[in-house]
């Protein structure tokens, strides 16, 4: 019995070892070295190659190394009947609250435009902001927290998601006709969704026509989630203020992708919440024995839902 560790764009050396020093007699396969395929019943996956999970006949647990799943489920070949799970973490959380919070102080407090005047030696100095309404697509763990940690620093939250959540201090919607009445008055809109069928491309030029003119979107979710040719006119038509991104539908961005130079568009390279090693690595130990001792797993993925 085996445990694979199947990243084909990441280092998978440091899991490794933090699994081995978990459990030292642990049985780990590093992709493409994977020994006897029959031995794999248990698979640590990042963006795996499409079918590539199929050639392990006894594989019952697919992990993610990371909160969000879509990256499993858009492999048209993935091996039905099989549980799968996501990483949960704290500090995914704490690290993305911290980030949208940064972010809109960022904007609010105009940071960047001043570190710009700085640059061309120009004394300009200019009130915040107004507006202190964020809208949160998203109400997941992550957007909880996000939500309460905003709401502690004074901001007026709305918080939408596709099923009824009922969340203190928070006003909620839920549902195609509650996405208008969250996005109303919202000064920033934040994508925290995970990314499925239903969610790809929400932020486009339908959703762009029902913000308050000059809002100001962060996508932190997914690369999915945004057309990115409808952000590009709703900036041009002043509809979006601006827009800070931290992910993309191809990763890195390619050096000729107009984002880059875009005036009015802020860039960070997938970095809103990183994945702790350590954390990870005991989270997966615990599942991997909790299926050698057919216990039930925690974070399983609804596959109906994708999330």
């Amino acid at each position: 019995m085996a445990l694979l560790i199947l990243m084909p764009d990441r280092d998978s050396n440091d899991l490794a070892k933090a699994l081995k020093k978990t459990s030292p007699g642990l049985d780990i396969r590093i992709w493409p070295e994977v020994g006897d395929e029959k031995d794999i019943k248990y698979a640590i996956v990042w963006n795996h190659p499409a079918g590539a999970l199929r050639q392990y006949p006894n594989l019952k647990v697919i992990a993610s190394y990371g909160a969000g799943v879509d990256h499993i489920f858009k492999d048209p070949d993935l091996p039905g009947n099989i549980i799968i799970t996501r990483l949960v973490d704290d500090s995914l959380s704490r690290q993305m609250s911290e980030y949208i919070a940064g972010v809109v102080l960022n904007h609010r407090l105009r940071l960047t435009e001043y570190r710009e005047y700085q640059a061309a030696g120009v004394w300009s100095p200019k009130a915040a902001r107004p507006g202190n309404i964020v809208c949160l697509l998203g109400l997941g763990n992550i957007g909880r927290e996000v939500a309460g940690y905003l709401s502690g620093l004074n901001f007026t939250i709305h918080g939408w998601s596709q099923s009824h959540k009922d969340i203190e201090n928070i006003a909620t919607f839920h549902g195609d006709a509650g996405l208008c009445e969250a996005l109303g008055d919202a000064d920033y809109i934040v994508c925290l969704l995970p990314l499925t069928p239903k969610t790809a491309d929400i932020l486009n030029k339908s959703l762009f026509s029902k913000i308050k003119k000059g809002a100001y979107l962060i996508n932190a979710g997914r690369g999915g989630h945004l057309n990115e040719d409808d952000l590009l006119d709703a900036l041009y038509q002043g509809r979006l203020g601006g827009a800070c991104l931290d992910v993309f539908r191809t990763e890195p961005l390619p050096d000729d992708h107009p984002f880059w130079r875009h005036p009015k568009i802020s860039i960070t390279p997938h970095t809103a919440s990183l994945t702790n090693i350590d954390q990870a690595a005991s989270q997966f130990h615990e599942n991997y024995l909790n299926m050698v001792n057919n216990r039930p797993l925690f974070n399983r993925i609804d596959s109906a839902k994708g999330y």
